[in-house]
């Protein structure tokens, strides 16, 4: 079991113990049958329905013969079913995310001063704030229950990285530049989120300076309807981070946390999901729905590896593959900010790559210490 697996488990045994056979004992059992067990449930919903559909013509073969988005998809989506999701509702990876935020704490009261402690910065100090700010979102998604164990989210797990080398590709001042040429238009900026916890955090701090200084009239946060990949952000997520903001006991924790709950009530901060952002798809597949949505957007930032690589698509692309090749259908400009976690990586050039490959030549594409910055627009 992961780390994150055993708390599941230890909370289900303590919440609904007279449910679970053998004292917690069936998640066990569940989990270890997804190697084999690819059928419906009896009372799947619509989405487990779906799913399994896609999944049909890999019933059978190994996990190295499937599309890796799909075979990855699927036994995080048996996850759920084994802790019964589908059925109560009930977040049994809350535990570690909760501790993750207690393991934080000092790093996230270290930024909200920065942000919200002092003084206010003047115009011709904003930009030099944001793009910091786009770059404390960017090492916020280094932090990820579904392949971190929860002790790495410690003040030495979540520090923003001090090296500008170890952004491979770094599009932060243009998109500086950007959302400057916006101001005093209408303009809505667009959040597909990541992570809960310490990410979530860092996206809702950019958030409030985008809102608190009017560099956009309104911010959409995109989130899962369901524990997804262990540790996705869901709304429940967002209002609970704006209240433990609030309830910290630091004056600029709760600045921040009043002014986004204020933001919210006003109609500037909104959060919705979509069944699409746990599809087993690609975004240049997305539906027409999705499309139009986002074309409302002025910018829309993608956050993580799953939605980077849903992003560009899930392939081997040569890395020095222009981004703009990779993202060129998008309906509206895209920034990604996402930590290497896995092969896929396109829009960095030779120097980078010699860099990192020296620094760290086994694990520079995975172990998240690296990253980009991206953006795009038409």
């Amino acid at each position: 079991d992961t780390p994150c697996l055993k708390e599941a488990k230890a909370a289900a045994v303590e919440e609904i113990a007279k449910e679970l056979e053998d004292a917690g004992h069936g998640i066990c059992r569940q989990v270890e049958r997804l190697k084999a067990d690819t059928t419906v449930p009896e009372k799947a919903s619509d989405y487990e329905r779906s799913l399994h559909e896609v999944f049909k013509p890999y019933v059978g073969k190994e996990w190295r013969e499937t599309p890796w988005l799909h075979g990855e998809i699927f036994f995080y989506h048996r996850i759920l079913e084994a802790t019964e999701w589908f059925s109560h509702k009930k977040d049994y990876f809350e535990p570690p995310k909760m501790r993750s935020l207690e393991l934080a704490k000092q790093s996230i009261l270290i930024l909200t001063n920065a942000v919200a402690g002092g003084s206010r910065p003047t115009a011709a100090e904003e930009p030099e704030v944001l793009r910091k700010l786009i770059h404390s979102c960017l090492w916020g998604n280094k932090v990820d229950l579904c392949l971190f164990k929860v002790d790495d989210f410690s003040q030495d797990g979540v520090q923003q990285k001090d090296k500008h080398s170890n952004i491979m590709t770094d599009d932060a001042p243009k998109v500086v530049d950007y959302l400057s040429s916006l101001k005093g238009k209408p303009s809505q900026v667009d959040f597909i989120l990541d992570n809960c916890g310490y990410e979530l955090f860092t996206d809702l701090v950019l958030t409030y300076f985008l809102l608190e200084f009017n560099w956009t009239d309104t911010v959409m946060l995109h989130c899962k309807e369901m524990p997804y990949y262990v540790s996705d952000a869901m709304a429940k997520d967002i209002v609970f981070m704006l209240d433990h903001l609030c309830g910290l006991g630091d004056e600029s924790a709760k600045v921040i946390g009043e002014r986004l709950q204020q933001f919210h009530a006003e109609g500037r901060l909104q959060w919705q999901s979509h069944p699409f952002w746990m599809a087993p798809s690609e975004f240049e597949d997305m539906p027409a729905d999705v499309r139009e949505m986002l074309g409302k957007s002025q910018l829309v930032v993608a956050k993580g590896d799953l939605n980077y690589r849903r992003l560009v698509g899930d392939r081997h692309w040569p890395y020095t593959t222009p981004f703009a090749d990779a993202v060129g259908y998008f309906p509206t400009p895209v920034v990604a900010l996402r930590t290497n976690k896995s092969e896929v990586l396109v829009g960095v050039d030779e120097a980078s790559l010699a860099y990192v490959q020296s620094e760290d030549p086994e694990k520079w594409l995975v172990s998240g210490n690296f990253g980009v910055v991206s953006m795009w627009q038409p």
